[in-house]
């Protein structure tokens, strides 16, 4: 008898996707599996993020399509919108639930077995205090994966003006290091390669905790961990990349990638002001600076907001000049949105959209620039990259350096599937505007 299937549809950042990764845990541990690339599937969930209008427009439609694609499944729409304003998302036809992230873990479970007729409860476990983190059963389905995420942080204690995360996900709150540390070594023990590290606001990990520690010390305690491949952070705030984590990161022999999203938001101090974001363009350029100089190699990326209210000619060109002295090697490009509930969706001196159009069009040139110039900065040379499952059909890989850089690994000839989810050295031979090659060292 076939086990029945689920499909995950997961929208918006890497925190989602860990969501994602924990309530499949449950999934199969209920006797599901995995629908086929191209199969109808008995479960469909749609984890949703609420950060622009435009993801909700996303969410909306690719919901109506999931209904098209999966006639009888039962479909679930959980997430951020789905938290932030599931009334919107119950006028789209075909959705059977809708799930708050606080109920995530648990409910969706539940109605997968009410649904399938499945014993509820088999085989789940607590996942701790921030519901459906990364926890995964070191089973054959999972270990086809090379990289996971783990969350090891919900939420977040900043109030920017124009971010309604806060009000969505609630304070910042951390996985006891306990926690987090066993769930590391079970995702090490399913195969995985490279962790990455997760949250809403990662770099402010532990603060809420008793007695108080830090995301230095639990990097500390799991370089530690046995058989640990790579660590990789996802986003830090800039006053969270403290010297001490920096200098970590330096010593760490590659244990943690050379590699940070550090958002920026804005190259000109009176938008950050207006954003209440908590540094200045110089705060943002020391940080940059300390990085660099201690990691030459590292990459480095940032979050850039375009269009926020009352954005002059003058501002956006001192974003464009800022990104560019400040060693940023990759840009995500956002335009503003607002957020009902925020500050700024009050704010007057709205930018018209053809403006915003053109200069997030500039932007993301800028990042495209800066990102072919970071590459062919290594072309001739040799990094450490891992290798991603999943076999082309042409001969090669798909790999990561840790310095973030995705390539495809030219194997000359070489069987890849031995070659599959392993760190090998690689020289890059090639670096343009469509990508990255390298050939095995």
């Amino acid at each position: 008898m076939s086990r029945p299937t689920y499909r995950f549809v997961t929208l918006g950042c890497k925190l989602n996707q860990a969501d994602s990764a924990g309530i499949e845990s449950r999934l199969r541990a209920l006797g599901m599996a995995r629908a086929g690339e191209d199969a109808a599937a008995d479960l469909v969930v749609l984890n949703t993020c609420t950060v622009t209008h435009l993801a909700d427009r996303e969410a909306r439609q690719i919901a109506r399509r999931l209904r098209r694609a999966n006639p009888v499944a039962t479909i679930i729409a959980t997430g951020c919108y789905a938290t932030r304003d599931p009334e919107a998302l119950r006028s789209v036809p075909g959705l059977d639930h809708l799930v708050p992230l606080s109920e995530q873990a648990d409910r969706i479970p539940a109605i997968a077995a009410a649904a399938l007729g499945l014993p509820s409860g088999a085989g789940t476990r607590d996942l701790g205090v921030l519901g459906a983190t990364a926890v995964c059963d070191a089973d054959a389905e999972i270990t086809d994966r090379t990289r996971a995420f783990l969350k090891i942080q919900d939420g977040c204690d900043l109030r920017c003006s124009y971010c309604v995360i806060p009000q969505v996900r609630g304070g910042s709150r951390s996985v006891p290091p306990h926690a987090a540390i066993d769930r590391l070594s079970q995702l090490i023990g399913a195969g995985f390669r490279e962790i990455v590290l997760t949250g809403v606001n990662t770099g402010d990990y532990g603060r809420d905790l008793d007695p108080p520690v830090s995301l230095l010390d639990l990097l500390r305690r799991a370089v530690a961990v046995p058989g640990a491949g790579r660590l990789r952070l996802n986003s830090l705030e800039p006053k969270t990349v403290t010297d001490d984590l920096v200098a970590f990161l330096a010593a760490s022999g590659g244990a943690v990638a050379p590699h940070l999203q550090v958002p920026l938001q804005s190259g000109a101090d009176t938008v950050l002001s207006r954003m209440r974001r908590n540094y200045r363009t110089a705060d943002y350029l020391r940080v940059m600076q300390v990085l660099r100089g201690a990691l030459p190699d590292i990459g480095l990326g940032a979050d850039v907001i375009v269009g926020f209210p009352g954005e002059s000619n003058a501002e956006f060109e001192a974003t464009c000049r800022f990104i560019e002295s400040a060693g940023i090697n990759y840009l995500h490009v956002f335009s503003w949105s607002p957020r009902p509930g925020t500050p700024a969706a009050s704010l007057p001196g709205i930018v018209q959209p053809a403006v915003v159009r053109d200069r997030s069009a500039r932007l993301r040139d800028l990042g495209r620039e800066l990102s072919v110039r970071f590459r062919r900065s290594f072309v001739g040379r040799d990094r450490i990259v891992l290798t991603l499952r999943g076999d082309r059909g042409d001969g090669m890989l798909r790999a990561l350096t840790d310095n973030f850089i995705d390539l495809t690994l030219d194997l000359e000839g070489r069987d890849p599937g031995p070659l599959a989810n392993r760190f090998l050295r690689a020289r890059i031979v090639e670096a343009t505007e469509s990508g990255t090659r390298a050939v095995l060292a």
